[in-house]
């Protein structure tokens, strides 16, 4: 009985310890982005409250990838997403006045440096940012899906 429960403790250990070091391996798969505002220069804040929510929107959206890894400071990514603007666009169509918001960003890795931009559907006021940034991020993982390898080589 002693022996049964002793080899029982060995195996959960041993699960635990393969558990961890597989989560820490899948981290480290990851590309680490850092996600700032285009008013956040020189280490100054950004006035812009719209694009402080726009990071958070896309840091949130971030946050559940597969593909990249947030990472405090711009020193330790390997790519820079820089939000540019967002914008909530008025137009008219079979349900009425609706609203249509916009996010574009610009992501740098070194020398490097592209633009993506999401829209939401037409919804109701203040509600879309959330899906401009998923649509945006989307762009993002899979631009760093494709360019992984050498954003690792380059970090490195």
């Amino acid at each position: 009985m002693h022996t049964t429960r002793m080899a029982l403790i060995v195996g959960i250990a041993a699960t635990l310890l393969t558990a961890t070091f597989a989560a820490q391996d899948r981290a480290t798969d990851r590309v680490p982005v850092f996600v700032k505002s285009a008013g956040r220069d020189s280490g100054f804040t950004d006035p812009s409250k719209n694009r402080q929510d726009s990071v958070k929107d896309l840091q949130k959206r971030l946050e559940k990838s597969n593909v990249v890894r947030l990472v405090p400071s711009e020193s330790e990514a390997a790519a820079v997403i820089e939000v540019l603007e967002r914008a909530t666009a008025r137009e008219t169509n079979l349900w009425g006045r609706q609203n249509k918001s916009s996010l574009s960003v610009r992501l740098h890795a070194g020398e490097y440096s592209t633009e993506f931009s999401g829209e939401s559907g037409s919804k109701g006021v203040m509600t879309g940012y959330g899906a401009a940034a998923s649509k945006v991020a989307d762009q993002v993982e899979s631009w760093i899906k494709e360019n992984r390898e050498r954003l690792m080589s380059a970090k490195h």
